[in-house]
């Protein structure tokens, strides 16, 4: 599914109802939702674009990890089974069960990236980390596409 969102005006959710979303999404209670996003539709990304997004996540009570679970931001690849990102920007290490944070990510880290999906395609992720560098996905976002208007 394609959203687009804008974050300036948009209103954040209630805690009371927020909860009811996440827990909506799965039903092993793990879940993520985009509350704001400052990119608004139509947005053209410049390699001077900064994507900010504030997320709201829950982690299962059952979920356990030595190494811990984070957030990240991820865009799709030219190979539709591969999302990716470059660096550490835009991943989160999360200690609490469930919470709200912000995601930064700039566009100028993969810009230029020859695996980049053309119109830039994200999704945010909620993973549980397995050893360092490996990570299993517990819940995601719907496809988040910036696409330029005529």
């Amino acid at each position: 599914m394609t959203r687009f969102y804008r974050g300036a005006g948009r209103t954040t959710l209630a805690l009371a109802s927020l909860m009811s979303v996440l827990a909506a999404q799965t039903p092993e209670g793990n879940a993520i939702a985009l509350l704001t996003l400052n990119q608004p539709p139509c947005a053209t990304l410049t390699p001077q674009s900064v994507i900010r997004a504030k997320l709201a996540y829950r982690l299962a009570d059952a979920e356990r990890s030595v190494h811990g679970f984070a957030v990240s931001i991820k865009f799709q690849s030219t190979n539709p089974r591969m999302t990716f990102s470059d660096g550490l920007q835009g991943y989160a290490t999360i200690t609490a069960r469930h919470d709200t944070l912000t995601l930064s990510y700039p566009v100028s880290a993969i810009r230029r990236n020859n695996l980049l999906q053309r119109p830039v395609t994200c999704y945010f992720y909620l993973h549980r980390n397995t050893g360092p560098g490996r990570s299993v996905v517990l819940a995601k976002t719907g496809a988040i596409t910036f696409q330029e208007c005529q």
